[in-house]
């Protein structure tokens, strides 16, 4: 009897630790794709200097990339804030991906915050999990033609 209870013990040990196993894998992969669309589109917008300029070179990467289509076509984006304390609302209204990007002002010039979004479908409770990735791209410089 000792040796049923210590068998059983033994194969659920090995299933929970399967479980997480499998959780971690694919926790990481899901990560690994939210930080390469994060970095492509910050790669994109610093490269045309400014985010309408590469809107449509972002959404042609995120095509190739197999990044989550945004099938309401609405962002749900949230306003950040500046260091003013003041809200700032995205520039991205219409767009087929599921991303957000935010213009801020500084004295120098300006720069862009990028959010992108780690997806987990959770079948059982039949929802979906979104988790933020951000990153901002280096200030783009404004010159200032001499008169």
């Amino acid at each position: 009897m000792r040796e049923s209870i210590s068998n059983t013990f033994i194969f659920n040990l090995i299933l929970v630790f399967i479980t997480i196993l499998i959780v971690l894998l694919v926790g990481s992969l899901s990560y690994s794709k939210a930080y390469k669309v994060k970095n492509k589109i910050i790669e994109i917008i610093e490269k045309h200097n400014s985010y309408e300029a590469a809107r449509e070179d972002i959404s042609n990467v995120l095509k190739t990339i197999g990044y989550r289509v945004n099938r309401t076509g609405q962002q749900n984006c949230r306003p950040q804030t500046n260091d003013g304390g003041q809200s700032v609302y995205a520039i991205n209204k219409n767009s087929d991906y599921r991303y957000c990007v935010y213009p801020f002002s500084t004295a120098r010039g300006r720069y862009y915050r990028v959010v992108a979004y780690m997806y987990f479908d959770i079948p059982i409770i039949g929802r979906e999990i979104e988790i933020p990735v951000y990153g901002e791209t280096k200030i783009i410089y404004e010159l200032n033609e001499p008169s």
